[in-house]
């Protein structure tokens, strides 16, 4: 298995990855059927989304593992700049492994591979959104090193704004 850069070539495989765990962790906390959501909603989800995919790409700080020509995992992280009082801070917006290779190391060699870079880059801090109920990954995290506290991230959409306003 190798772990290296985000390259172009990869888009495909590991679009159907992502989804793949995306499409698994909806089925958990969703009232509809993945089927039943609407084709360009489903579209725009993820990291390798046609709008967010270069972001990604250019960072330096997204990750695939591989293993016979197949993309089994993947870490997809960006710099951000002056954002919670730190000059440089890596946000990682998502990871996976395939369920097939879970609980092999992978996803804590995609970190270390992140993280190193991250240090390369002069980042101070990493900030990784977890979700209450996904233990290995509350365990991956702690193993690391990650400080965990009990937040909960608030978020809102700014296509809203126009309807909330009148609130």
């Amino acid at each position: 298995m190798e772990i290296r850069p985000l390259k172009l070539k990869d888009l495909e495989k590991v679009r159907e990855l992502e989804i793949s765990c995306i499409r698994e962790y909806f089925s958990k906390i969703l009232e509809n059927k993945w089927e039943d959501l609407p084709e360009d909603w489903k579209d725009n989800l993820g990291s390798t989304s046609r709008k967010s995919f270069k972001t990604y790409l250019s960072s330096g700080l997204s990750f695939v593992a591989e293993e016979d020509g197949e993309i089994i995992g993947f870490i997809f992280a960006q710099m951000l700049h002056n954002i919670y009082d730190a000059e440089n801070i890596v946000w990682i917006d998502n990871m996976g492994v395939h369920s097939y290779f879970r609980r092999l190391g992978i996803g804590y060699k995609l970190m270390e591979a992140m993280m190193e870079e991250g240090h390369k880059q002069g980042a101070g801090i990493i900030h990784s959104a977890i979700q209450p109920d996904n233990k290995p990954s509350i365990m991956l995290h702690k193993k690391l090193g990650f400080f965990m506290d009990r937040r909960e991230i608030a978020l809102f959409d700014m296509n809203d704004y126009k309807k909330n306003k009148s609130l």
